[in-house]
């Protein structure tokens, strides 16, 4: 993971702690990693910083009980790598 990667994903995590217990949706997160990158992005790659959210458990979500849609939050885990970051 390069600075820049590194960058993307402090935004993102950022991002999820501004939204706080309301969560955002993958929509809104994606265009935060997409603003972050600086350059045009492909699909590949948002959908691999996302991924990554999930996978180390830095990001859980809910479902938003009139739409169904889920949003998402950011964990004590992800907390903590914000921090160390």
């Amino acid at each position: 993971m390069d600075a820049n990667d590194r960058y993307v994903i402090k935004t993102a995590l950022g991002t999820l702690r501004a939204a706080g217990g309301t969560g955002v949706t993958k929509a809104a997160l994606i265009q935060q990693i997409d603003l972050a990158a600086g350059t045009p992005t492909t699909d590949e790659q948002r959908e691999a910083a996302f991924k990554m959210l999930e996978e180390r458990g830095w990001m859980t979500y809910h479902l938003e009980p009139i739409w169904h849609e889920r949003r998402y939050t950011l964990t004590e885990r992800g907390f903590t790598a914000l921090e160390g970051m």
